[in-house]
């Protein structure tokens, strides 16, 4: 019974570890000091409101 818990655990931490650790950044618009960053290659286009921060 403690066999299958264990493989689905195994299985849920490699995808977590795949996707968090060797997936990279995140790609996003990011608000800093008044202007939009870019991070990474976002797939939308530069956000229109205002950038308050």
């Amino acid at each position: 019974m403690k066999k299958p818990l264990i493989i689905i655990l195994i299985i849920i931490f490699t995808a977590l570890f795949l996707r968090f650790i060797l997936g990279g950044p995140e790609d996003d618009w990011i608000c800093k000091d008044g202007e939009w960053i870019k991070h990474g290659v976002p797939s939308a286009p530069m956000p229109e409101v205002e950038c308050k921060q």
